[in-house]
């Protein structure tokens, strides 16, 4: 039986039973019969308003659950940006110290044997010599890479990928050669050039299966495929993040995009 069934019923009920008190009283007058109206008339507007008051009750509990569950998504993606950035960081640390130790082995001063007073001038001769050119070389690359990691950290994303292609291009053998196709992939994907950010990380890939960047490449690769709308490749992608590369950061995060694209 329905709402609006149920409440005419009750009304009818009352109305009755007014009419029947009134009846047997042997006293029933039309101004009585119009009191009685005016009463029923109140009793109906009386329950208008508290069915308005459920709705608009039941409508705010709605609302809030719909509000809390914004919430917790919300929640969840800046925690995952969150994780993504201090691995970005992490990244960006070991890499500057890497940079660091490679510029103190290279400045460390071998000292000459002793040698004799006369001999003196040979040894200043010698501290006056230039470097070997494979260790120039090496220090104009450690430079060059250096350079266009802090364009990176500086946000000057197209002038950073300029100086690590000038890089490639001069030390392209250089134990830094793969960093610097990732980066370079960063830079473009930072700038939303998704299509070149995925031509350079499968570069990188395909040339550098052993890189230490892989785990973070191929997580990335992800991501610019998801961006692109290429959802089933970004899912294959990500399983391949979380099957080969278990316990990093990388797979924890690949396991919510996982979720996410179900």
């Amino acid at each position: 039986m329905s709402t609006r069934r149920t409440r005419r019923i009750a009304v009818i009920g009352v109305m009755a039973a007014v009419c029947f008190g009134l009846a047997a009283s042997g006293c029933i007058t039309k101004r009585d019969i119009e009191e009685v109206k005016n009463r029923l008339t109140a009793i109906e507007d009386q329950n208008q308003r508290t069915l308005r008051m459920v709705q608009s009750m039941d409508s705010t509990v709605i609302t809030g659950a719909e509000s809390d569950n914004r919430l917790r998504n919300e929640i969840r993606v800046s925690s995952e940006n969150m994780q993504q950035q201090i691995a970005q960081l992490l990244e960006n640390y070991n890499d500057l110290m890497a940079r660091i130790d490679q510029m103190n082995q290279q400045e460390v001063i071998k000292l000459p044997p002793r040698s004799s007073p006369g001999s003196q001038s040979e040894a200043q001769n010698a501290d006056t010599a230039s470097p070997p050119p494979a260790q120039a070389l090496e220090a104009d690359c450690i430079a060059a890479y250096d350079d266009a990691f802090i364009l990176t950290r500086n946000s000057e994303y197209e002038k950073a990928i300029g100086r690590f292609q000038e890089f490639l291009q001069s030390c392209e053998k250089h134990e830094n050669a793969s960093n610097a196709h990732y980066w370079i992939g960063e830079c473009y994907y930072a700038m939303g050039d998704f299509a070149q950010a995925v031509a350079e990380f499968e570069l990188l890939l395909n040339d550098y299966p052993s890189s230490a960047k892989v785990a973070p490449t191929l997580y990335k690769l992800a991501r610019s495929k998801q961006e692109l709308g290429k959802t089933d490749e970004a899912r294959q992608l990500f399983q391949r993040v979380i099957e080969e590369h278990p316990g990093t950061l990388e797979a924890e995060q690949a396991k919510q995009r996982v979720r996410d694209l179900r």
